[in-house]
């Protein structure tokens, strides 16, 4: 009989929702909502049972307005007259096997404050689960310990965002682009209380885009994400017990510079090194090609172009009539400790050319303009690739100028703290239990791209 009724009570949650199944009233709490881009007419929320269990539910058109007014964040509701469907690929951030469906029919009733129902949500992501996403640019939640002072930067169109630096529960680094629609909304983005937080600082951040750039992974917002500054749960209380038993404790949250090294440090077989900056200053000894020395990128993502008869072809944008021309000049760089190869690309060609790569196309001596960076003192940055022989250079300057530049990839020396047992889960965490009964769920959507909303187009 206990049997029974805890198979009748598990099917009237979250958890038993399926597509085109039973609708049962539910009791739930608001925690997101938020409005997708290029679905304007749409409304997004994430709920939360008394189980501890998330899904996602929409409404559409007329009835946005409506819905928006009546479910407020972190109130409590029951909710009756909704379908279930299948998870867009578009919009979907979460693995429930099902998405709630609400609109004009869909009757909600403001409840009193259940302590019972977890105020927070995650379905936060181990290191291989981003990394596995980040091939189909795939969507997952985010906790670490900021590293760096926030930094305030510009992309190539001037559109404004800003970089977070952290370490994961795995001790491994990672850089976030939080886009201005996320990072200058408070709900969102609590700026003033994370830099004014006292160490350590952790965060958790809801439906980030994955992806791997030149070999490094690489996460950044999305219209649904969300930043939580110190969130109850177990991933927390490991970071901090990590970060008590480190040195980390030892320096302060400071603005980022790339380590100056002599090329003998890049030069180890080092795992720790691999996607991290270093400053060294050398000389190119050798352009080691004369031909193939640019490419053709596209104008919007700076990717490279495929020739499509007449046209290019971006496969992220589609086809252009005319391609923009990048540097991508291969080279060694040698000092007193020994000689490395890299790929100088074009914001570092530029500063040492001192001319775009069209403006030297247009030129008869390309040769000699090439071998003119050849032999002469340079400071450059280096980014050290997965395969640790490949280098991409992305700023250099020659030792008159001495102007320093920095990209959202540097980090100070690595440190490796003691291994950390995390600690069990205790009764009051209010964060959101993970989903872990739900399998044929996570199947599902591992197996979909999840193209969520992009908002870094």
């Amino acid at each position: 009989m206990q049997v029974c009724e805890f198979l009748k009570m598990d099917s009237n949650g979250i958890s038993g929702l399926r597509p085109k199944g039973p609708a049962p009233a539910l009791e739930v709490r608001v925690i997101r909502k938020w409005v997708p881009k290029y679905r304007e007419n749409e409304l997004h929320f994430v709920f939360v049972d008394e189980e501890g269990m998330g899904i996602q539910a929409f409404v559409k058109g007329k009835n946005c307005k409506t819905l928006d007014s009546k479910l407020c964040l972190q109130t409590c509701y029951q909710i009756k007259g909704y379908g279930c469907t299948d998870p867009d690929n578009f919009t979907n951030t979460l693995t429930h096997p099902a998405t709630m469906n609400l609109g004009n029919a869909t009757v909600i009733t403001s409840i009193p404050d259940n302590e019972n129902i977890p105020k927070q949500y995650f379905e936060l992501a181990t290191r291989r689960r981003m990394e596995v996403q980040a091939k189909t640019e795939g969507i997952v939640d985010y906790i670490g310990l900021l590293q760096r002072r926030i930094e305030d930067k510009k992309t190539h169109d001037n559109r404004p965002y800003v970089v977070l630096s952290l370490k994961d529960c795995s001790n491994q680094d990672i850089t976030f682009a939080l886009w201005e629609e996320i990072a200058t909304v408070k709900s969102r983005f609590n700026r003033t209380d994370v830099e004014a937080g006292a160490a350590p600082v952790i965060l958790a951040m809801t439906g980030l885009k994955a992806k791997t750039y030149y070999g490094t992974l690489q996460l950044s917002s999305t219209a649904a994400t969300h930043v939580y500054l110190n969130p109850q749960t177990v991933e927390t209380e490991t970071l901090k017990e990590m970060y008590k038993n480190s040195d980390m404790q030892n320096w302060e949250i400071t603005t980022p510079t790339d380590l100056e090294v002599p090329i003998s440090h890049l030069l180890q077989s080092n795992a720790g090194i691999i996607g991290k900056s270093f400053i060294i200053r050398g000389k190119i000894t050798e352009i080691m090609s004369s031909n193939d020395w640019h490419y053709t990128a596209c104008p919007k993502c700076r990717q490279r172009m495929l020739q499509t008869g007449s046209e290019g072809f971006c496969v992220d944008d589609g086809n252009f009539d005319k391609a923009v021309c990048m540097y991508r000049i291969p080279v060694k760089i040698s000092d007193k400790t020994g000689t490395i190869t890299g790929t100088i690309f074009d914001r570092a060609a530029n500063q040492l050319l001192q001319q775009t790569c069209e403006e030297a196309l247009t030129k008869q001596n390309l040769t000699q303009q090439l071998q003119s960076m050849e032999n002469k003192e340079a400071k450059f940055q280096i980014q050290v690739q997965p395969d640790v022989k490949n280098r991409t250079i992305n700023n250099a300057n020659y030792l008159q100028t001495e102007t320093t530049y920095h990209t959202s990839t540097s980090t100070p020396p690595i440190t490796t703290p003691q291994p950390v047992t995390p600690p069990p889960k205790t009764q009051n965490t209010t964060s959101a239990k993970r989903s872990l009964i739900m399998h044929e769920g996570l199947e599902a959507t591992t197996q979909k791209q999840a193209k969520v909303d992009d908002t870094t187009n």
